[in-house]
């Protein structure tokens, strides 16, 4: 899946978003790939939350899988994420909020996606997130997550760009991935490079699903509930 992106100079760009990345020769791209795995993993729906939408580089993608997309972020740029769209005919409600409380009923999604959020968090905090994106999804809905690997080479390869890990990456891949099967029922996890060891992983794109009393038989992909109207077009 290739990810379809506005023109770079049309995205707003809150601080710390690494929009600026993304037209790099080579990390650029590895940058672009990591949300088109994790979209892919997504099935067709009608409402999606993102959590960490930042400057919005996957709406163009999530619109031609749901009708309305859903955005929360700790910065205070909504309207003017928004306003980039405006031309695009997008069903976009953006908002600030913490994935730790999330503003919504429950049983309000579909699906939801997280791309590079979870390794923010500390490993205490993880529990109470994944708690959260389940209370809100339907069942049988889907979570998508990406989570850099934390080893010498992703080190190293932060370090170029001017990070040190340890200082934004308080959760590993692995702490990550293990906090998430306890509340969601695992039934995809693409690990990048696929023929690497898992020891050196540089990213790692992992699917839940909210499991119910009754509900599909564990293994089975996520629901894809009926659409109410063209992509980016339907009625909420």
């Amino acid at each position: 899946m290739r990810l379809e992106m506005l023109a770079s100079h049309e995205y707003c760009r809150p601080r710390d978003d690494p929009i600026r990345f993304y037209n790099f020769p080579v990390i650029g791209r590895m940058y672009r790939n990591r949300v088109a795995r994790c979209i892919a993993l997504l099935p067709p729906g009608r409402k999606v939350l993102e959590v960490g939408y930042g400057s919005g580089v996957s709406f163009l993608a999530l619109a031609a899988k749901f009708d309305e997309i859903h955005g929360i972020d700790l910065h205070e740029h909504a309207e003017q994420v928004a306003h980039t769209f405006r031309h695009r005919d997008l069903r976009l409600h953006l908002r600030a909020g913490n994935v730790l409380d999330l503003p919504y009923p429950d049983a309000s999604f579909d699906a939801a996606l997280a791309v590079s959020i979870h390794e923010h968090l500390h490993i205490h905090e993880q529990a109470r997130a994944f708690a959260e994106i389940r209370r809100v999804l339907k069942p049988d809905g889907c979570y998508a997550v990406g989570v850099p690997g934390m080893n010498p080479l992703m080190n190293a390869a932060l370090y170029m760009l001017g990070y040190r890990l340890r200082d934004y990456h308080f959760s590993s891949e692995r702490q990550v991935l293990e906090a998430m099967s306890a509340v969601f029922q695992i039934d995809a996890t693409h690990y990048s490079p696929s023929l690497w060891t898992k020891l050196w992983t540089t990213y790692l794109c992992i699917r839940g699903r909210k499991s119910v009393p009754g509900g599909r038989r564990p293994g089975r992909p996520c629901s894809s509930p009926a659409r109410s109207g063209p992509p980016g077009r339907g009625s909420g």
